[in-house]
């Protein structure tokens, strides 16, 4: 986590990313890397950035500028939900038809 949120916010974000920790179980531990970043909190201008470093594939990037933080902790949790299911296909050995 970079950038502030309160015990409150945390224990709600961990709440409402279920389903993204539901789609990197499938990756043994230690194999999943996660930052948050938060720039200009409560402000018109706020950023969201997650990054995941996921075993050896490239970092993955969701960006949300969503002023409200609520709404925002949710587009990066479902860009990021989709970028690793695009990633697995990607990387997923293909079976002979």
């Amino acid at each position: 986590m970079h950038g502030e949120l309160t015990a409150h916010e945390y224990a709600s974000l961990l709440d409402h990313w279920a389903k993204l920790d539901v789609r990197l179980r499938s990756f043994g531990p230690g194999a999943v890397r996660l930052d948050l970043y938060v720039k200009d909190r409560d402000t018109p201008s706020q950023h969201l950035t997650l990054e995941a470093t996921v075993a050896r594939w490239p970092v993955l990037i969701a960006t949300s500028d969503d002023a409200d933080l609520s709404h925002a902790l949710n587009v990066v949790r479902d860009e990021m939900i989709r970028l690793i299911t695009d990633a697995k296909d990607r990387h997923s050995p293909r079976r002979p038809r």
